[in-house]
Parts: structure tokens; C-alpha cells; sequence
């Protein structure tokens, strides 16, 4: 393992700090780890430190969140993350990317229209599948389900405890596709995931100290406009 190796782990790890509180930071570092190490063994690598990561954020939040949204949402990212491994050898990780771009771009723009963000909390089939989908194929469904969770009108605890939650058992549920279907589970990925792990509750306890400054309505809007920016990022 170089140094190169250890500066960009490091950094991914602390992205994934920021990440897990909400503040989608994974569509920057996600590209460029698969640039690196390719798009089976660059997702392999990010999914120790995440799965390790959202039981930590689970256990620290874990009298704040909403169980039966948890619940609703499964099933369906389930489905989207079994049909993301069908798709995975028909489907160009760049074609999907702008896919999942446009969803995100058009649940922000619901989100903003207030007469219209109380009808994203009906669309818990659609986000759940499209989010199971782009978190098995390429990490990037942060933004899919934070406008989702947002439009709930959960406050910041509950939204980052139901957000930790839910990718514990997403990513739980992902490890044994990745394992026996992705095959990108091996000493390889799990040695360089672990290098990131310490680097994660660095993030984490930055993030906190810059949400713990923010009002709900400005933490809502910052988590929103971020899902966009992350958006353009894919498509462009």
C-alpha cells in the first residue's frame, strides 16, 4: 500500500464522516475511488467503513428514528439493489450516474414547490428502488434518500438517526450480494476499507460541530442544495 494509497483513504474516510450526517459528500469521493481502483473493487473498498460507520452513527442516534420508515423503505431497496445486480453488466456506470442526477434534480425541485414535497412521502416505492439500485451500483444514493427523508419533516436527530438506520440494514442486506454476486468482497478491498475506518470519526465529529451551529429550517435547505450540487456533479 503506497502512500497515495493511505492520503486518499484517509480523505474518503473523512468524506464518509460527512457523509453519514446527512451532508452528501460521497458523490465527490465515490468517482474518484473507482477511478483509482475500478468500479468493482472501488465499491468493495467503500463498503467496510461505511457498514462500520452507519452502525456507529445507528448506536450514537438510536433513540431517534422512525422505525416504520425504516421498514417501508427496505423491501423496496431491496428489490432495487437485486435488480442493480442484473443491470450490473448491461447498464454503464456513466448512463446511470445522469440517471440518478435527473431523480435527484427533479425530488429537489418537488421539495421547493411546498405544495408538492408532502406527495414525495408517497413515493416511498420510487426512491427505495432507485436508491437500493444506485447504492449497489455506484455509492451515490445519499442524495436520493435525503430529499426522500426530508420531506418528512423530521428534525435534525431524528433525520440522522433514521438515515443511519436504514443504511445499516441496506448495507447489511448489500454485503451478501456484494459477496457472492459483485465478488468484490476480499483482502484486497477489506484491508484498504479498514485504513479509511479511524478517519470516519473525524468527519462525523466535524460534521456534528457544523450542524450543531445551523438552525432546521438552514440545515433542510444546505442538505437539499448539496443533493443538487451532488446532481450536476453526476452529470457532468
Amino acid at each position: 500500500m503506497t502512500i497515495f494509497d493511505l492520503i486518499t483513504l484517509s480523505l474518503m474516510g473523512i468524506g464518509m464522516g460527512f457523509s453519514l450526517m446527512g451532508i452528501s459528500t460521497a458523490v465527490l469521493f465515490s468517482p474518484f475511488i473507482v477511478a483509482i481502483y475500478g468500479s468493482r473493487m472501488g465499491n468493495g473498498i467503500m463498503f467496510l467503513p461505511f457498514f462500520i460507520a452507519d452502525l456507529y452513527v445507528s448506536w450514537q442516534y438510536r433513540k431517534n428514528f422512525d422505525k416504520s420508515l425504516v421498514l417501508k423503505l427496505i423491501p423496496f431497496s431491496l428489490a432495487g439493489m437485486v435488480g442493480g445486480s442484473l443491470l450490473a453488466n448491461n447498464i454503464s456506470e456513466d448512463i446511470f450516474r445522469k440517471v440518478v442526477g435527473c431523480i435527484i434534480i427533479f425530488s429537489s425541485i418537488l421539495f421547493f414547490l411546498k405544495k408538492y414535497e408532502h406527495k414525495l412521502t408517497k413515493m416511498g416505492w420510487f426512491f427505495g428502488i432507485f436508491g437500493g439500485a444506485s447504492s449497489y451500483l455506484a455509492n451515490v444514493s445519499g442524495p436520493i434518500f435525503n430529499v426522500y427523508l426530508l420531506s418528512y419533516k423530521q428534525d435534525e436527530e431524528s433525520y440522522i438517526g433514521t438515515r443511519a438506520v436504514f443504511f445499516s440494514v441496506l448495507n447489511f442486506l448489500k454485503f451478501f450480494l456484494y459477496l457472492f454476486i459483485f465478488r468484490n468482497i476480499n483482502s484486497f478491498t477489506l484491508s484498504r476499507g479498514a485504513v479509511a475506518i479511524p478517519f470516519i470519526f473525524i468527519g462525523v465529529a466535524l460534521a456534528k460541530v457544523l450542524l450543531s451551529k445551523i438552525k432546521q429550517h438552514t440545515f433542510n435547505l444546505i442538505i437539499v442544495l448539496l443533493s443538487l450540487v451532488a446532481a450536476f456533479a453526476l452529470l457532468f
